[in-house]
């Protein structure tokens, strides 16, 4: 494989002196290379982007004309290649080389061989630097290969994704069918399928966002934001939680507020993240404590636990990816060991830093975030949010509703549910039926899924739009959550996006945000 790559592959060799390139040519075609002269620049330049072993020049061919484009081929390579280079030349009276060749920057890769050589030496030289070379090329081969194992893992996580909310869309619809009135009983078992169901899905969250961290695709969206009030956001959202697990909750917030300029999404992770890794680790009547404060310049959000602790042989690698922490008796909490890797990942984003520390195990444990604060202090956007809890609907307008959706289950349940709301509710069990049922009903709303077989949801939100115009509020329902996707819908003409499952109340709400002049 190796021979054959080798006689495949060309030594260039740039020399003005063309007695020297036909001895050097024989010399290497003995030893079994394909080579090639390359007579002038711009033919070296060209030549350098293929499949070449190593370039070999002669002490007068590197003149100062040829340094600015071999310094900016080397400079451009890519990870893996260290490209040969060997010039043959000798001292000058005063016992010095070519001064220039530092020109070609701390990439080069440049041997000197000195003048007159011997045969032998040229060519064990070159089968050296061609061994060299070809390692590269496998490689780079290699990672190649790696990455398209990676671009075939992240396909496939983005359909497990898709393919896992779709039944948990219509677990948690189902479960939303109880009514509390009826049976008490039934309200506390649906409410914990649909806790569950939630919990399902942010697992698939934490997958998809690992799957991002390994490619480098998470990208920032920074604004100016008030730490404080981020916590209390995110705490809000995690009571549920703590109550049933009878939790002491206690927040001492920075009197002075604690503005960032980072990304609003990804602090919030970072924060519900740790709360609820100390939820999980905490036994029942625990206490957790959360500090906010500001040190040293930056943000310091510290929460700390009554919870199993950290053995010391584990506090260096608690953040390792797929590392759980472990109790007394070596059992496992639960969780994939996910979480405080994107923790760490998303910390270091904001160019912060985490750290972990505990006793030992039984004795609790503290986890410490630093963030920068921002350069200038701008007033913080306040986060306003409308708390609706399991079963509180807020008051809307009765609606026509189109729901357009492949999954039976999903569609007839949220026909049922919006239904019982006091909306008007049709279905299309797929693109083309739901096109014509909205163009010919003109509905005031159209809840439309994005994975649909022929017409799909982007496809049937951008046809709409040229129809339909603004008249219409268009809601994408999908098991595709990531930020692209969103774009992408509302790059088709939807209004909102929203990721499997969902919620009734989620519905509801965007319409009293939508129709609020109605309720006026």
């Amino acid at each position: 494989m190796r021979d054959l790559f080798r006689s495949s592959s060309s030594v260039l060799l740039c020399a003005p002196n063309h007695r020297d390139v036909e001895l050097l040519q024989a010399t290497l075609h003995s030893a079994g290379f394909t080579t090639e002269a390359c007579p002038d620049l711009s033919r070296l330049v060209v030549r350098l982007g293929d499949n070449v072993l190593a370039l070999l020049l002669t002490e007068e061919a590197l003149g100062r004309a040829i340094v600015e484009p071999l310094r900016q081929f080397i400079d451009d390579q890519p990870v893996w290649s260290d490209f040969p280079i060997v010039v043959f030349t000798g001292p000058d009276s005063n016992g010095r080389y070519l001064t220039h060749l530092d020109a070609l920057g701390p990439r080069a890769n440049v041997t000197l061989v000195d003048r007159p050589a011997r045969i032998k030496s040229v060519t064990s030289i070159v089968n050296a630097v061609a061994r060299a070379r070809m390692r590269q090329y496998e490689i780079r081969d290699l990672l190649a290969k790696l990455e398209d194992r990676i671009a075939e893992r992240d396909r496939f996580l983005a359909i497990l994704g898709h393919e896992l909310r779709n039944p948990l869309g219509a677990i948690v619809l189902a479960a939303q069918m109880v009514d509390p009135a009826d049976s008490k009983l039934d309200a506390q078992h649906a409410e914990r399928i649909e806790r569950q169901a939630h919990h399902v899905a942010s697992l698939v969250d934490d997958l998809l966002d690992l799957s991002r961290v390994t490619t480098g695709k998470i990208a920032l969206k920074r604004s100016p934001l008030d730490l404080n009030q981020l916590v209390e956001h995110a705490l809000k959202s995690l009571q549920t939680d703590r109550f049933r697990r009878s939790l002491e909750l206690l927040f001492e917030p920075s009197p002075e507020a604690l503005i960032l300029h980072a990304d609003p999404l990804r602090v919030e992770q970072i924060i519900a993240n740790l709360v609820t890794n100390a939820f999980k680790y905490t036994p029942e009547g625990g206490k957790i404590t959360i500090r906010t404060e500001r040190r040293d310049g930056d943000a310091v959000f510290t929460i700390s636990d009554t919870g199993v602790g950290i053995a010391p042989d584990r506090i260096e690698s608690i953040f390792e990816l797929f590392s759980q922490a472990e109790n007394a008796i070596g059992r496992s909490q639960g969780g994939m060991g996910i979480g405080l890797n994107l923790v760490r990942t998303l910390v270091e984003l904001h160019d912060g830093s985490v750290e972990a520390k505990s006793d030992g195990v039984n004795k609790g444990s503290t986890f410490t975030v630093r963030l920068p604060l921002a350069a200038e202090m701008p007033t913080a956007t306040r986060l306003i949010t409308t708390e609706v809890k399991r079963g509180e609907l807020l008051a809307c307008p009765s609606r026509r509703i189109v729901v357009v959706d492949d999954n039976a289950d999903i569609r007839d349940l949220l026909q049922i549910k919006l239904k019982k709301l006091g909306h008007d509710v049709e279905t299309a069990a797929d693109g083309q039926t739901g096109l014509q049922r909205i163009v010919t009903g003109r509905p005031d709303v159209a809840i439309i899924d994005i994975g649909m077989p022929g017409l799909d949801g982007y496809e049937l939100a951008r046809q709409l739009r040229q129809t339909l115009s603004e008249e219409i509020l268009l809601i994408a329902l999908t098991g595709f959550g990531q930020s692209e996707d969103k774009e992408k819908a509302a790059a088709a003409g939807f209004d909102e996006h929203l990721t499997k499952p969902i919620r009734a109340e989620d519905l509801q709400r965007i319409f009293v945000r939508r129709f609020q002049s109605e309720l006026a």
